[in-house]
C-alpha cells in the first residue's frame, strides 16, 4: 500500500531583512531530519516569498494528500487568529481533495520557556 505524502508548511511573518529567515529555515531543516514529513516548506505571509498559497501548490503539485500548516508564531495576534485562518480557509477551497490542516501556532510550550532561559547563560 502505498503511503500518502504530508507535507509541513511552516509559516513566518516575512520581511525586508536580509537573512532574517535563517532560524525558521533551520527549523524547517531540523523537522525535515526527523522524516515524519515528505516535505518541509517555508512560507511567508507578507513581503517575503513565497506565499502560503505558493507554498500550498507547492505541496499538491508534490503529490501531498495532506498539508499541515503551522504558524512560527509565539505570541497570539490578528495573524494567528485571523489573517492565516483565512489564508488556511481559502486554499481548503481552492484544494478540495487535499486535507489541510491549520496547527495550532506556537504560542507557550515549556521547551520555549527552556530555551528562553537557556538564551540567559542559566539552564541548570
Amino acid at each position: 500500500m502505498k503511503k500518502s505524502k504530508r507535507v509541513l508548511v511552516v509559516v513566518g511573518h516575512g520581511s525586508k531583512l536580509k537573512g532574517f529567515q535563517h532560524a525558521m529555515e533551520q527549523v524547517a531543516r531540523d523537522i525535515r531530519k526527523k522524516a515524519v514529513f515528505e516535505k518541509v516548506l517555508c512560507a511567508y505571509l507578507e513581503i517575503t516569498p513565497p506565499s502560503i498559497e505558493e507554498a500550498v501548490k507547492q505541496a499538491v503539485e508534490f503529490g501531498a494528500a495532506e498539508v499541515r500548516i503551522l504558524p512560527y508564531f509565539l505570541l497570539k495576534g490578528r495573524h494567528t487568529q485571523q489573517h492565516i485562518p483565512a489564508i488556511a480557509a481559502a486554499v481548503k477551497m481552492r484544494y478540495k481533495k487535499v486535507r489541510i490542516v491549520l496547527c495550532p501556532y506556537l504560542g507557550y510550550h515549556p521547551k520555549i520557556a527552556l530555551a528562553a532561559l537557556e538564551r540567559t547563560g542559566e539552564v541548570r
